[in-house]
């Protein structure tokens, strides 16, 4: 068989005949909008190493095996008749007809030949002709596999010397060939003219090609290039991105990689704004063996800066620094850093160059990890990335220190532990709201600093009958540093130094029951608590930073302490209650509940004494005798699961809190829905009660094709929050999305977008994106 080989269809479909016209009205027109950005850049597994075949030891002996063998004496040939196999080493070489030409040192192969590599590559043809060492030679009608699934046919390849093979008239494709039609077109291919491959450049080249796309060709190029398998990077265009938005208008963009050696490149993403101007933006990465870090500058001069009225974005020149890195400075220890610099609030957020947050952290952290300590210690600068809120009001964190180490013995038969936190925070205004007529003061004018040292110990004991019995007990002390308190809260202590101290023993009691019924297990375990402890000290005198949220619920009801941070710590004596019952059946179906509440039985309660963030008041604790906590989950082997808790008030069971989620997973669906629902808490300044259903889903409704969508509704507000809706194709070969998505402005400073993306991606070969973004 002579001429170009078409070796495969779309996907693994076995009938061939309805691919193009499943495909044509939702792709053709697409593909058209977004093509490969340049071939230059095609992955490294796309091209096989054929014929680039090491010469094995001179010892190593050629085994054939065969149905008949011919020996021509006088032209000094031997012939292999009828299913030929030959092994050679580590290749293999099947055949209907081998002739092994001793003058000449050459082996001809023909009928059904195939060679086996060592790579894995698998490589047929009709004919070969090679040498006995199997490293030089040519073929006719060469079809080659690699194992990485890249596909090349060609009707002659020669390999010219130790580097250079040519291939003449090839195709080339990552898509599997179709069943029952192999030599249909496939869903996209590369015809050449002819392939270069240089094994020492470790590059191909290619000329005369066009791109195939449903058989309709979309792009024709005298000359293109890419790396072999084994070069894994190669300068070259990556994927290009084109859109519209109705601030920024029409924006195209092209990015450049350019590898300038093993251990450092640069990346070039210029985008062209077609209202505001050209984007530039350079990134740098450089490998150092320890570690790697990149740096990315990005700025533009706005040619309408009157499209951010009113916003931070209202100027000419806007830009940022960015960078980022992690270095292991030996086994235990690593150091590194994510910072930003912004001329404004938003614009990494306007240019799109980060996700759509509120801020963006920029930190500079050391960590170190042993058997059995931790160490982590980080500096954080808050980017405001909003309008409406402001940047002297966020706290810098210079630094947080926390370390926590296990005893490496037993002390008395149990298990100590010393934990350390150490926070120095500084605000430039005090941060503060009223809602309903309370006050939160979040943050405190000032430069603030807490220590804190805890040193606890805690024993699991198993007594008679499978009791569990758990003593425990801590001695914690936090001493503050406030030398600046200008403009601070009349409650805040007038010294410059402050110390709190609160030593706690407790005890931990648990019986659980195993009970079985047939196939079914049930475990009831009834479990109770008490606390011993002091009054919290200082309570509205110090400042609460890392201890504003409290949601009581089942997950903290058996926490010693069920503040959030450090700036709380929760005092008097407390007892908790709590049954908890697990089921397991042999269907592989399960049932897990726990049921409580929390009792304070001496002292003062901490969650009903006010400090400057209301932190505790309306929580279900704040009363002697706490609400009602308790959950209940059921899962499935077969990817089902639900759980839901919630809390009660401890009069008259009204629901305060609940929150509700269930999924579902197998092999053709997936998807999620949830409901949340917090109550008014009047002291603690929140009015209004909230409401949420969120739910996600996607659906595989035929092979490659699955829709996915996703929302999020607010019930109070009657409105979307958020919604998505996605249709995608996945095949081996080829991927294509579109995605529509829109959010509202209710949650956020900006107003009501939509967005439709499209994405193409051509495997091993490249892709684009295309977006439209307009407000509401």
């Amino acid at each position: 068989m002579r001429g170009t080989v078409q070796i495969a269809c779309l996907g693994r479909m076995n009938k061939c005949s309805g691919s193009v016209p499943r495909l044509r009205t939702f792709l053709l027109a697409s593909v058209f909008l977004v093509t490969p950005a340049s071939f230059s850049n095609v992955v490294a597994q796309s091209l096989p190493s054929e014929l680039k075949i090491s010469k094995p030891d001179e010892d190593t002996r050629m085994l054939v095996e065969a149905d008949q063998m011919v020996y021509d004496y006088d032209r000094e040939r031997v012939s292999a008749l009828g299913n030929v196999q030959i092994y050679y080493g580590v290749y293999a070489l099947q055949a209907d007809k081998v002739v092994y030409d001793q003058k000449s040192a050459r082996l001809v192969a023909e009928g059904n030949v195939r060679i086996t590599e060592p790579s894995g590559n698998v490589i047929t043809a009709n004919y070969i002709d090679i040498t006995d060492d199997f490293r030089t030679g040519f073929v006719r009608s060469l079809r080659v596999q690699t194992p990485d699934k890249a596909r090349i046919a060609a009707d002659r390849a020669e390999k010219q010397d130790d580097d250079i093979t040519v291939f003449d008239k090839a195709v080339y494709t990552t898509c599997e060939p179709c069943r029952e039609n192999p030599k249909k077109s496939p869903l996209w291919q590369i015809k050449a003219s002819r392939i270069i491959y240089n094994t020492k450049d470790k590059m191909v080249y290619y000329k005369a090609a066009k791109l195939e796309f449903l058989g309709v060709p979309l792009l024709y190029t005298p000359y293109f290039a890419h790396p072999d398998p084994s070069r894994k990077r190669s300068s070259g265009f990556l994927t290009p991105n084109v859109g519209y938005d109705s601030t920024l208008g029409y924006h195209a963009s092209a990015p450049y990689f350019w590898a300038l050696s093993d251990s450092y490149d640069v990346t070039f993403s210029p985008t062209y704004y077609s209202k505001q101007g050209l984007l530039a933006s350079t990134t740098w990465r450089h490998h150092l063996g320890t570690g790697l870090y990149n740096v990315r500058l990005s700025g533009i001069y706005q040619n309408d800066p009157d499209a951010f009225s009113g916003a931070s974005g209202d100027q000419e020149y806007r830009g940022a620094i960015d960078s980022a890195g992690e270095f292991n400075l030996s086994k235990q220890w690593k150091f590194g850093w994510d910072v930003s610099i912004m001329s404004d609030k938003r614009f990494e957020r306007d240019y799109d160059l980060i996700d759509d947050d509120e801020d963006k952290r920029s930190t500079i952290y050391l960590v170190g990890q042993g058997e059995r300590n931790y160490f982590d210690a980080r500096a954080n600068y808050y980017n405001i990335m909003t309008d409406s809120l402001s940047q002297s009001d966020q706290a810098i964190i210079h630094p947080s220190i926390d370390y926590s180490a296990y005893a490496k013995s037993p002390i008395l038969g149990g298990e100590g532990r010393l934990k350390v936190n150490s926070t120095s925070i500084t605000r430039d205004s005090t941060s503060s709201t009223t809602v309903g007529g309370v006050t939160r003061t979040d943050g405190v004018q000032g430069t603030y600093n807490r220590t804190s040292v805890e040193a606890s110990w805690k024993r699991k004991i198993i007594a008679p009958g499978g009791q569990v019995i758990t003593p425990f007990s801590s001695l914690r002390g936090d001493a503050y540093w406030m030398p600046s308190k200008s403009g601070a809260p009349a409650a805040l202590v007038d010294e410059d130094f402050a110390f709190r101290g609160m030593p706690t023993v407790g005890l931990d009691y648990r019986l659980p029951i195993l009970a079985t019924s047939g196939t079914t297990s049930h475990i009831f375990e009834p479990i109770a608590q008490i606390i011993v402890r002091p009054n919290e000290a200082k309570i509205g005198e110090v400042p609460n930073d890392d201890a504003q949220s409290l949601v009581f619920d089942d997950s903290i009801l058996f926490d010693p302490d069920k503040f959030s941070g450090y700036d709380r710590v929760e005092g008097g004596t407390r007892a908790n209650i709590g049954f908890q019952y697990r089921m397991q059946m042999a269907s592989g179906w399960s049932v897990n509940a726990l049921g409580g509440r929390s009792f304070q039985l001496a002292g003062r309660n901490s969650f009903a004494t006010e400090d400057l963030t209301s932190t505790g008041l309306d929580s279900g604790l704040d009363t002697k005798v706490s609400d009602y906590v308790g959950r209940v989950g059921i899962s499935s082997n077969k990817g089902f699961s639900a759980i839901a808790r919630g809390r009660l008030d401890s009069n008259n069971a009204e629901l305060k809190y609940a929150a509700v989620e269930a999924s579902l997973s197998n092999d053709r669906y997936t998807g999620s829905l949830s409901y949340s629902f917090t109550d008014k808490r009047p002291s603690a300044g929140v009015t209004t009660v909230r409401q949420q259903i969120t739910a996600s889903a996607s659906a595989k409704f035929a092979d490659y094709w699955s829709l996915e969508g996703s929302s999020q509704y607010d019930i109070i507000e009657r409105g979307l929050i958020s919604g998505s809706l996605g249709l995608k194709y996945d095949d081996e070969c080829f991927g294509i999305s579109l995605k529509y998505s829109h959010e509202r402005d209710i949650y956020t400073d900006s107003d009501s977008e939509q967005s439709i993306k499209l994405q193409v991606d051509f495997k091993s070969l490249g892709g684009g994106t295309a977006s439209h973004s307009f407000d509401d």
